[in-house]
């Protein structure tokens, strides 16, 4: 049951990467990529009130102040998170992106670890050194199919990483909590949490005035050019990515109950991985070349490691 959570939760995740592709060519700013997240936790909202009327009913809804508290850290890292990888995702290849990601996913494993004695065998951790060898590979591979990345790039992609794997670590704080609140009532009040986040930043935020370049371009200000950003078309978008997000983060929850850190976040970067390698070639026209086969074939060889061999 927690594979196929596992499962359900990475394809939401590429359904949504898929189209937040699709929309990052209009997230020039960093404000611009708050407002259009804005936008799709507005979305989460109604969609976690449905899941929560048929998990448990509107008396789920009662959560105590322990569940608010880590609702409150998974929304924060939530709403950093989902801003700057709409604007990272500009940075870098599709692939590459994911790739660089799966750096993250030492910090919930290592947080498990300490907090919850979840234990990490050796063929794991030798799983996971091929796991990042694939991530090596994959930056390679981002070279030479794009830009070498800038200091800032890089730095845009730490940034990215560091939040998506405390994200992932306040999953296992709520598990480990044992309150008995669902999953879904959890997930409804850690996007609200990020809707206000991502409310007080656009609010705060400053957008630069655009060029005389950047008005004719198709980078453009955001200002400028509200009416244009928020067509039918991209809320439609929008909308789907807050649906799939919703079940992205529900089902990922579900299967921290039932897998370690290790094998639920090692699996599910590894999966996107594989993911966003075909999505990438099918939709996107990025070219399959050797370092992304040989990056894909290590990935396969340190997930065998993590979830299959056993020493």
């Amino acid at each position: 049951m927690g594979y196929l959570c596992l499962f359900l939760s990475v394809l939401s995740n590429s359904v949504k990467g898929f189209f937040g592709k699709k929309i990052s060519n209009r997230t020039a700013s960093f404000k611009s990529a708050v407002l259009f997240n804005l936008i799709r936790m507005l979305y989460c909202i109604p969609i976690g009130f449905v899941f929560v009327l048929f998990d448990g009913g509107i008396s789920s809804l009662s959560v105590s102040k322990e569940v608010l508290l880590i609702a409150l850290f998974a929304g924060v890292t939530t709403s950093l998170f989902i801003a700057t990888w709409l604007l990272a995702i500009q940075k870098s290849a599709y692939t590459a992106m994911d790739a660089f990601l799966a750096m993250g996913i030492l910090l919930p494993i290592i947080l498990s670890a300490i907090f919850y004695k979840e234990s990490v065998m050796l063929s794991q951790i030798i799983g996971l050194c091929l796991l990042f060898c694939a991530v090596l590979v994959m930056g390679a591979y981002n070279k030479q199919i794009k830009e070498k990345l800038s200091i800032a790039s890089i730095l845009l992609l730490i940034t990215v990483s560091v939040m998506n794997g405390l994200s992932d670590f306040s999953q296992k704080v709520f598990i480990y909590s044992k309150t008995g609140t669902s999953a879904s009532a959890f997930n409804f009040y850690t996007y609200v949490v990020a809707a206000a986040v991502l409310l007080v930043l656009f609010i705060c935020l400053k957008e630069k005035p655009a060029t005389t370049s950047q008005a004719e371009g198709d980078n453009f200000d955001l200002a400028q050019n509200k009416e244009a950003m928020l067509d039918k078309r991209k809320l439609v978008y929008i909308g789907i990515m807050a649906f799939a997000l919703f079940c992205y983060s529900y089902f990922k929850t579900l299967a921290a109950s039932r897998l370690t850190a290790v094998e639920l976040y090692s699996l599910s970067q590894g999966l996107s991985m594989v993911f966003s390698l075909i999505i990438s070639a099918v939709f996107f026209k990025e070219k399959i070349k050797p370092l992304s086969i040989v990056g894909m074939m290590i990935l396969f060889a340190g997930l065998l490691f993590i979830n299959v061999i056993i020493f």
